[in-house]
């Protein structure tokens, strides 16, 4: 196909993307805001070789969205990307250039990726996710190479627990839910990046509650870490203990459903449907009071000690916890 032809194409499908959005809310967000946020919204599609800690897991193929936030960097959510070997970034003007990981950070889940050749890029202002009020209009904009842009309301902000060590206190929860929310940027119908889009989520407006949504993670979050992940590739501060498993509630206990392959946990002979009692002497009865506990003892490094019910015995267990960045395997992107 012709660069012109593609162009129209391009042009096209990008106009019926923006006017359902439009004919949303038309006092606050027209066609032209629109126009010129896209401007800065990429696409970002990853190859992850196989022997990836993170391969079976989230896949050795991976794609969403990204949101340039300066003339050289490009936020997105870490999982497109974490050990990726090739990285292809999709330009608004249809150009796709390659790319590399430039940061990663679990604790959030931010990645941060560069082109490799140098290209303009435009980027969008940082806002403050702090100031998000419910029922506040807001848009959902991933790569119109990967979804359809969409109106959306904040409708909650309260901890989420994921299985694979993973907590954030206040990420933000909108509704309707967005299909193509990876990677894709929240933004303010002023044009601030609020947040970036991490997951689908059942229960967007209330624990329990069939309200199918989204979950972005804050930009806030972003702030004291941009020049570390940028500098240095992950953050420099606050560096969490890794242990290695995956972990799930189940009325009332902690039951570990995965142990990473040569991870600490398996190392220190932690399996799965092991039940965990305590942690460091601490009776713990969910994963998130888990994760605190072990995340209270001090960074990486620091030994946990485990007691777990095995076959109806209790055993005792020591976890020699690591950074997580040095666990993932390194690849030529990074």
């Amino acid at each position: 196909m012709h660069v012109t032809q593609f162009f129209s194409k391009f042009f096209i499908v990008l106009l019926i993307f923006i006017s359902p959005i439009v004919n949303a809310d038309q006092e606050t967000i027209t066609k032209e805001k629109i126009n010129k946020f896209y401007n800065s919204v990429v696409s970002i599609d990853s190859k992850v070789p196989q022997e990836a800690r993170t391969s079976k897991s989230l896949g050795t193929t991976r794609q969403g969205s990204g949101v340039i936030i300066d003339n050289n960097n490009i936020l997105t959510i870490g999982y497109i990307v974490i050990e990726a070997n090739e990285i292809l970034i999709g330009l608004p003007n249809g150009k796709k250039i390659p790319g590399k990981l430039t940061g990663y950070d679990h604790s959030s889940g931010f990645g941060i990726v560069s082109p490799i050749i140098k290209t303009e890029l435009t980027p969008l202002i940082i806002g403050n996710s702090n100031n998000i009020k419910v029922d506040d209009t807001l848009l959902i904009l991933p790569s119109p190479l990967k979804g359809i842009g969409s109106i959306a309301k904040m409708v909650s902000r309260r901890p989420f627990v994921g299985w694979w060590e993973y907590l954030l206190e206040q990420p933000i929860y909108t509704l309707p839910m967005n299909q193509s929310w990876a990677g894709a940027p929240l933004i303010s119908p002023n044009g601030e990046i609020l947040g970036v889009g991490s997951l689908f989520v059942q229960d967007a407006a209330f624990p329990g509650t069939i309200s199918p949504g989204n979950m972005f993670v804050p930009i806030n979050l972003l702030k004291p870490i941009l020049n570390d992940l940028i500098k240095h590739g992950r953050r420099k501060t606050d560096i969490k203990p890794y242990m290695g498993m995956s972990t799930s509630d189940s009325s009332g206990k902690v039951i570990i459903t995965r142990v990473s392959k040569k991870g600490p946990a398996e190392k220190s002979g932690l399996k799965k449907n092991d039940v965990i009692k305590s942690a460091n002497g601490k009776h713990v009865s969910s994963v998130e009071e888990l994760y605190k506990t072990i995340w209270s003892s001090g960074s990486f490094g620091v030994e946990i000690n485990f007691e777990v019910i095995r076959n109806e015995k209790v055993i005792h267990f020591k976890v020699k916890t690591v950074d997580r960045m040095d666990y993932f395997i390194k690849n030529q992107s990074y």
